[in-house]
């Protein structure tokens, strides 16, 4: 009897030893404090990418002006709906631009990202072209890219929560927030996403 009693205490002990590490990974969400700077660095270097993707883009030569004539940038017009960018820019390359949005957002946040900036997308019977063209040599953007006047956004940090539905590998918050452009101040909810060892925008911040 005595050895079926240790039996049972020793399959007891085995039982808690297992069931603490699923409690652990049960997925709730880790606590703010540790991912807050994270978070807002994120947030602040998205503001330059929604410009690059959302915005103005990149400064061009401007096929009617002298300037573009003087250098002779499109002496062979090899990309025509597309003016050449500018050599003093912040980006010279598609690989460059990846390269940037690649440090903020997450890997689905990227897909839609790269398929309307890099490759294209058809929308009912019109075709979106790409606004980004990379011949190799030279980069260029599309003449009739959609600027969509985004005034930027200022967040208060202060006021960052952690918000329902979150999980340890998924993270939404609330904070509030008011463009230049209105300073109306509103409550605006991000999604961030952990991945390759690391957090990720999950969403847009314009």
């Amino acid at each position: 009897m005595r050895k079926r009693a240790e039996i049972r205490v020793l399959v007891l002990v085995l039982a808690v030893l297992l069931v603490l590490p699923l409690s652990a990974c049960s997925g709730k969400a880790p606590a703010l404090d540790g991912l807050k700077e994270r978070f807002v660095y994120l947030i602040e270097e998205s503001k330059e990418l929604n410009v690059l993707f959302f915005g103005m883009g990149l400064p061009v030569y401007r096929r009617d002006h002298e300037l573009s004539e003087r250098k002779m940038v499109y002496f062979i017009d090899e990309a025509r709906g597309y003016d050449r960018v500018m050599e003093n820019t912040s980006y010279l390359s598609v690989d460059e631009m990846k390269a940037a949005a690649e440090l903020v957002f997450s890997k689905d946040y990227l897909s839609e990202l790269y398929e309307s900036a890099f490759d294209g997308i058809i929308l009912g019977d019109a075709d979106a072209y790409m606004r980004f063209y990379d011949n190799g040599e030279w980069l260029y953007q599309n003449s009739n890219a959609t600027d969509f006047g985004l005034s930027e956004r200022i967040y208060d940090y202060s006021t960052m929560e952690i918000v329902d539905p979150s999980a340890e590998d998924y993270v939404n918050v609330s904070i509030e927030s008011y463009s230049l452009s209105d300073p109306t101040v509103r409550t605006v909810y991000l999604s961030f996403i952990y991945e390759n060892g690391n957090w990720y925008l999950d969403s847009p911040t314009y």
